[in-house]
């Protein structure tokens, strides 16, 4: 895949607009997932996602040839998804009706996301364990890039990762053992 990615940044620096298609259609999920963390809204990612390519697009001569695609495609994506934030908690500060942002701090997800698993991991972990969970199950990183794009050790990222879905089984387990229990007393 790096290759391809390299060879289709290469032919877009180079004139060819089709490779544009290749570089989106490689890295699409992975510019995706690592957004929604910090636009925390649906919508919001995907105009960030949109907008990342466009940049892409637009500023593709100033890709400097060797260094990794990938990180590039994500320090763009990065800077429009914190302009954006930085606009949403200006706007979100006077719209006290905006349904935007959740009163509770947690992500608004659309529903092709929003299974159980992913709601719960919302609510119940960390900020940073989130995103390393759903870069690494939604957006098909490696635990070394997803330490690159955090600027974590390794280590700490396995580590992180690990303890999140340890969180998540003991918190599915209570809940189930909740459900049970409340079952039996019903009947």
């Amino acid at each position: 895949m790096k290759e391809k990615l390299n060879a289709a940044m290469i032919a877009l620096q180079n004139g060819d607009t089709n490779a544009l298609a290749t570089i989106y259609d490689l890295t699409y999920k992975g510019v995706f997932t690592f957004v929604l963390p910090i636009v925390k809204d649906y919508s919001i990612a995907e105009d960030v996602m949109q907008a990342t390519y466009i940049s892409v697009f637009e500023n593709s001569k100033s890709y400097t040839k060797g260094t990794n695609v990938r990180n590039w495609i994500l320090t763009i994506a990065k800077n429009l998804a914190l302009n954006e934030f930085n606009k949403s908690k200006k706007v979100a500060s006077f719209d006290y009706d905006s349904d935007q942002l959740t009163p509770d701090g947690l992500y608004s997800l659309d529903e092709s996301l929003d299974t159980p698993v992913i709601k719960l991991a919302n609510e119940i972990l960390a900020e940073d364990e989130f995103k390393i969970v759903i870069m690494y199950t939604v957006g098909d990183y490696k635990h070394r890039e997803i330490a690159d794009i955090m600027n974590l050790p390794l280590g700490t990222v396995t580590w992180k990762y690990k303890n999140a879905l340890e969180k998540l089984k003991t918190e599915i387990e209570k809940r189930e053992k909740h459900a049970e229990e409340k079952l039996r007393r019903a009947a």
